[in-house]
């Protein structure tokens, strides 16, 4: 018989297009022909769910006969909204989701992230923080580490299909293998198991964002001396100030991060270092946000996501006195112009130097892709999608689609590939 169409819409943060491949695999294995599209919903904001029930109400209108699938955290905070909406097939919570063994459809005619430089690797879902400002416990559940043999058994998957770098990617990275601790394995224990499954292909690593609480002195023994962990890392920091820090609930201080960061850079000098910021917290005053500005400087970090404070019901957060929304709006405001500024002139100190990246895109012609310190850049060249290209020389700074990039070209000393 022959496989349904299938068909994934993702909204909200890369843990979800993650699920979306997965749930894509899975929904293929049927034999009923009824075309499938399944919305991976956000909710992580007000207007992120806003946005959620917009994208299932247009996915309805656009697909008369079709089986329509939602899921994702708004599946959770609007459960009943889209449970009661004409067209819905099914509504699928996130903690009600088992963990897939890949091992099982490896011969099968989809591929995850066919057509995609990178390989995603789920090692866990969920959180146990339960921080003030965050709906995400509320609609993933607790935080569950899949066993150690799936894990491995995606790696085996992803070497099987040629994937040259993995992304280990969760809700809660850090927190692995809490949740089954006669094991014995934490997040180093199944980073390492990682590596030495990877030896002889020489496969690239990389982590999703980290909670800066838990990075132990054996993650940091690996962030450091392991060359095929890529050298970014991503912390989720949140705020500068430690008043602020408290109030959130985060169980790292200010101190932490400029400590991990200083470490790191001390013994990996083509580190770059990125995080989350968010503007406007309730408790936020005037000095706690300035010392948020100070930290991007204090800390060396460079690649910054910074994040108005938005209030979700359900959250001990909301019901806090609120600031102003033009006060919120005006820090993150601010907060932006000081990331762009570290940002360039991160840029800036790399021209003249030699890198390596991924490339990510490509017409056969110009090529678009990150550094191993993931920072995007273009070279001309014909590329595949997918290639590691060691040697390139940095040129200068551009900007494409409103993205500021690297110009690079290739060290006419040395034109290694790996393809």
């Amino acid at each position: 018989m022959s496989k349904p169409k299938i068909t994934t819409i993702t909204l909200g943060c890369r843990f979800n297009s993650v699920e979306s491949e997965m749930i894509k695999i899975i929904a293929g294995q049927t034999n009923d022909p009824t075309p499938i599209v399944i919305i991976n919903t956000c909710a992580v904001t007000h207007e992120a769910e806003r946005q959620s029930k917009q994208a299932v109400r247009k996915a309805i209108r656009e697909n008369k006969g079709s089986k329509i699938v939602v899921t994702g955290c708004a599946a959770k905070t609007a459960k009943e909204y889209f449970e009661n909406l004409e067209g819905i097939s099914e509504v699928v919570q996130n903690d009600g989701k088992e963990p897939v063994d890949i091992s099982q459809i490896i011969a099968g005619p989809l591929h995850l992230f066919d057509g995609r430089a990178r390989a995603f690797l789920q090692i866990q879902n969920g959180c146990d923080h339960f921080c003030t400002y965050c709906i995400v416990p509320f609609t993933r559940g607790r935080s569950r580490s899949l066993p150690p043999e799936l894990i491995l058994n995606q790696v085996e998957y992803f070497l099987h299909h040629g994937f040259n770098e993995i992304v280990l990617s969760g809700i809660d990275i850090a927190s692995y293998g809490k949740d089954f601790n006669e094991m014995g394995y934490d997040l180093s224990a199944i980073i390492e198991a990682i590596l030495e499954r990877t030896h002889i292909a020489g496969t690239r690593i990389r982590l999703s964002s980290i909670d800066p609480a838990a990075v132990s002195q054996n993650l940091l023994s690996l962030f450091t001396g392991e060359p095929r962990i890529m050298p970014y890392f991503h912390f989720s920091i949140q705020s500068g100030s430690n008043e602020v820090l408290m109030a959130m609930r985060r169980r790292h201080s200010r101190e932490d991060v400029i400590t991990i960061c200083e470490h790191i850079r001390r013994q990996r000098k083509e580190v770059v270092i990125g995080g989350d910021l968010i503007a406007g917290f309730p408790v936020e005053t005037e000095l706690m946000f300035e010392e948020s500005v100070r930290l991007i400087d204090d800390a060396g970090l460079s690649l910054i996501h910074v994040f108005p404070f938005s209030s979700r019901n359900g959250t001990v957060a909301a019901q806090m006195v609120k600031l102003p929304p033009n006060v919120i709006r005006f820090r993150a405001s601010i907060l932006q112009e000081k990331t762009q500024a570290a940002k360039k002139a991160l840029f800036q100190s790399l021209i003249g130097s030699t890198t390596s990246g991924l490339i990510e895109k490509s017409d056969g012609v110009v090529a678009f892709g990150k550094t191993d310190s993931y920072i995007p850049f273009r070279l001309v060249g014909p590329f595949r999608v997918g290639e590691v290209v060691h040697s390139i020389s940095i040129a200068g700074i551009c900007e494409e689609n409103s993205e500021l990039m690297l110009i690079c070209m290739l060290d006419p000393n040395n034109l290694s590939l790996i393809p």
